[in-house]
This record gives structure tokens, sequence and C-alpha cells, in this order.
């Protein structure tokens, strides 16, 4: 009768690490402008918990924390995804809905820079147009 009962710990100390960084990463995905610390969690979990599941399958070794610990890194690495998805998609709206009125804005910028070119004398070009300043 063959035994299949664990005979190592290998892999169970990055395992650890590996559920650490995911459990930070995961809460790190939830906190508002945190999305990139939470990916750097998520990926250093996935990292570790592979790196961890490899070693404890190679040695018949407990895989419960590895596991957990890539499983939580995959889910912050997903969950930060999905919100700069919806951050995105929500200043894309809302960029459609003003386009006229950001236009006017830079309009209204170019005008003013050319106002403040022309009173300090200063060849000004504006896409292909060039305007020249005569000293009187």
């Amino acid at each position: 009768m063959e035994n299949n009962l664990p005979s190592s710990n290998a892999g169970q100390s990055m395992g650890i690490v590996a559920l650490i960084f995911g459990v930070i990463g995961v809460l790190a995905a939830f906190i508002p402008c945190f999305g990139f610390i939470a990916v750097i969690f998520g990926v250093l979990a996935i990292v570790f918990g592979a790196i961890a599941l490899h070693q404890a399958k190679k040695e018949n070794a407990p895989t419960s924390l590895p596991k957990a610990g890539l499983y939580l890194g995959i889910a912050a690495t997903i969950f930060v995804f999905i919100w700069v998805a919806i951050f995105v998609g929500s200043v894309g709206s809302m960029a459609l809905e003003h386009k006229d009125e950001i236009q006017r804005a830079l309009d209204s910028v170019k005008v003013e820079k050319i106002q403040t070119d022309d009173s300090l004398n200063i060849k000004v070009q504006v896409d292909t147009t060039t305007i020249e300043a005569t000293v009187k």
C-alpha cells in the first residue's frame, strides 16, 4: 500500500508570501488611486504562488497555501483591470459628451498663446500658417 501523505513542507514559505501579497493586492485593488500598487502585489503573488505550487507538487507537499496565494494574486490583478476599464470608459464617455466645450477651451488657449506671443514680438507658427511680428 502506497502512502500519499504529505512528505515535506516544500513551497509552504513561498506559499505564505504569495498569500500575504495576494491579500494586500486584493485590499489595495479596492482603494481608489492604488491600482498600480495592487497590480504589483498581484503579480508578485502570482509569481510566488506559481513557484510554490510547483515546488509543493514536486515534493508531494500540501498545495493549499500556494493555490490560495495564486488565486488571490489573479483576483487582485483582475480587479485592477476592471477598475481601469471602468475609469477609462467613464472618462471617455464624459469627454465625448462635452466634446464641443473641450474644443472651445483648446481654441481659447491657442488664441491666448498667439496674443501673448504677439505682444512679445515673437515669431508665432500656428499649424501651417506663420505669423511674423513687426517692431514699431
